[in-house]
């Protein structure tokens, strides 16, 4: 091979190496621009979201609301926003409205302690709010909280013609759960300094009017029912469990079969 044509051949190889050269410094910096432009174009921000389903009436718990990146030009004002509140403001507050999981939340969404409407989104569908005045006797020296499930016991005295006086209970409502004692929806952490004056029940339109007519008649007191005794009546009712009803003369009891 003469000697220009190896020339040739050495200039047309490095003519080739520049070429690509330059046409990958062009494709890197084509790539870093653009990728620039999409950051730029797509600005991200952090919103608040529920980290799963929150029925109404749910009291909202650490780890029920997360943080979640948002595209800005998706912002509705409406949202929690990092620069509009924190997670920590809505701990303990009621779901007002039910929000789905990954769902953006809104402060509209919950109520917190203290707010108008807080009761009314705590009572469960179909049941109402019944406050009735309790001394410290009465309800337990202060030791019945929001949460309890109790018995009311009216108690009077009665007078029989050419008798004499003596005092009569009874209890009038069974399994009504505590909503609030005194304005507290929660059991606080520490025992009270005093004890409440005002408890709030939740219960039917039944056990509502047994109640108003009983504190015509004498005084209502709380009696608090065992968890334990409140797991064993959700066992029974459970029909996926059949039971098996024993009698010892006069005394019955029931035995739960497990499948």
């Amino acid at each position: 091979m003469r000697l220009r044509d190896i020339i040739g051949l050495v200039l047309a190889l490095v003519l080739a190496i520049g070429v690509a050269f330059l046409t990958r410094i062009f494709l890197t910096k084509s790539d870093i621009a653009q990728k620039e432009v999409t950051a730029q174009s797509v600005e991200i921000s952090k919103i608040i979201v529920a980290a799963k389903d929150l029925s109404t009436g749910t009291k909202v718990k650490p780890g029920d609301l997360v943080w979640q990146e948002w595209p800005q030009k998706s912002l509705n004002p409406s949202y929690i926003t990092e620069t509009t509140g924190k997670i920590q403001d809505y701990t303990d507050t009621v779901v007002r409205d039910s929000v789905l999981k990954g769902e953006p939340v809104v402060a509209a969404d919950f109520v917190k302690p203290g707010d108008r409407g807080v009761l009314a989104a705590m009572l469960t569908p179909g049941k109402y709010a019944i406050s009735i005045d309790i001394t410290p006797q009465s309800g337990s020296s202060g030791l019945i909280y929001p949460g309890d499930v109790v018995d009311v016991i009216l108690s009077k005295r009665v007078t029989p013609e050419g008798g004499s006086e003596y005092g009569s209970s009874k209890t009038i409502v069974s399994d009504v759960k505590v909503l609030a004692m005194d304005i507290d929806l929660s059991a606080p952490a520490d025992k009270p300094k005093t004890p409440p004056h005002v408890a709030t029940l939740e219960v039917t339109q039944d056990q509502a009017e047994a109640i108003t007519a009983a504190l015509k008649e004498g005084t209502l007191s709380l009696s608090l029912k065992s968890l334990q005794d409140k797991q064993a009546q959700d066992i029974t009712n459970d029909k996926s469990h059949p039971a098996i009803t024993i009698m010892r003369g006069d005394k019955k009891s029931q035995i739960q079969v497990q499948e």
